[in-house]
């Protein structure tokens, strides 16, 4: 079986409203959202095969394992000068719950949770991966700078996961509200992709969040009993939900300029396989995928999920799409009555969906 931090009930916080499915981790403007965190050496070995019904994932073999023992490198809460950076904003996947079992004390695993989740995996790819600056050298065009990857690149993860006891989780609100996410990303923006220097850019973004906006009202209107109001309330929760992330991508893109890559993802359907699917695991599968990709609920029809307006807005900024949904399955959850997060496994395959996604 595997081990939680927390004994949250799932439907218990879910019906709390948006964002009860997460809990926030400290201040927004506390040290500990902005831990540098580095990455393992090792390699991985290559991706397993898919279940029946799941999106492969292509094979990225350089993807480092960081699951192995030992502390991860969170003592950097400010990133150092001169160097590229990788800035992570979201709630608790991207901040890795989960990823690892809890350790000694909450600080400790959410250090750990953080070095091992998929940003974390995902950024350990970047220095081979991605080209800092292709055709561009110190002194003009360079064309044989092309393909020297982006040695020294630094991760920056903003995002929080949760604390016991806290309610509540990080949605676009959180992210938007003063001082939090968002303006700690622009400042870093705008400190470095704004100054003479191309060398300490913020190189790439990873933006992960919105599941908490929508998760809490889809449950208690359209999958504990499908009600005449789940259309109505998924469509108000998700016109909410486009405007506040409409303001998030186009802030990013506005301050990082248009060389800097963005990544966004869909989401994954995860209520099959926890508590909340055990009864009737085919009936929720329907359900949770019609609320993501569109389709039937409750004898009506919803012409567009929840997916759909990520992948909307994120056409309008250049942002690249990661697409994780059908892409976890048995196996790469946390379950029981965690609905939301996923296990190591779900988190490397997530990692590897990231790094397939980079540019060629």
């Amino acid at each position: 079986m595997k081990r939680s931090w927390t004994c949250l009930t799932l439907i218990t916080a879910l019906l709390a409203g948006p964002g009860a499915a997460t809990a926030l981790a400290g201040p927004a403007n506390a040290a500990s959202a902005a831990t540098a965190v580095g990455a393992a050496p090792a390699d991985v070995a290559p991706g397993r095969a898919p279940a029946p019904g799941l999106v492969d994932v292509p094979d990225v073999t350089d993807l480092p394992d960081v699951t192995g023992e030992g502390a991860p490198d969170g003592g950097r809460h400010h990133p150092r000068p001169g160097r590229p950076l990788h800035v992570a904003i979201g709630d608790s996947v991207p901040a890795g719950q989960q990823s690892v079992p809890p350790a000694v004390d909450f600080p400790t695993t959410a250090a750990l949770w953080k070095a091992n989740g998929f940003v974390a995996r995902f950024h350990a790819v970047l220095p081979r991966r991605l080209d800092c600056a292709p055709g561009r050298g110190r002194h003009g065009a360079d064309p044989d700078h092309r393909g020297r990857g982006c040695r020294g690149i630094e991760l920056v993860n903003l995002s929080r996961t949760g604390i016991p006891g806290v309610a509540g989780g990080v949605t676009t609100g959180t992210v938007l509200a003063p001082g939090d996410q968002l303006d700690q990303a622009v400042a870093l923006l705008d400190a470095r992709n704004q100054d003479r220097s191309r060398r300490n850019d913020v190189e790439v973004v990873t933006v992960s969040v919105g599941g908490n906006d929508v998760y809490g009202p889809a449950v208690a209107a359209c999958v504990l009993v499908t009600t005449p109001a789940c259309l109505p309330t998924l469509e108000t929760t998700f016109a909410g939900f486009v405007t506040r992330y409409d303001e998030i991508l186009r802030t990013l893109r506005e301050h990082a300029g248009p060389r800097t890559l963005i990544l966004g993802m869909t989401y994954y359907n995860p209520l099959p396989f926890c508590d909340l699917g055990a009864a009737d695991p085919a009936r929720v599968r329907l359900l949770g995928d019609a609320i993501l990709e569109g389709g039937e609920l409750g004898g009506a029809v919803l012409p567009a999920g929840f997916n759909d307006r990520i992948r909307e807005v994120a056409a309008r900024y250049d942002v690249t799409v990661v697409e994780t949904f059908g892409l976890l399955g048995t196996g790469d959850f946390v379950g029981g009555t965690d609905c939301v997060h996923p296990d190591g496994e779900g988190h490397e395959r997530l990692a590897r969906a990231f790094a397939a996604a980079l540019p060629r």
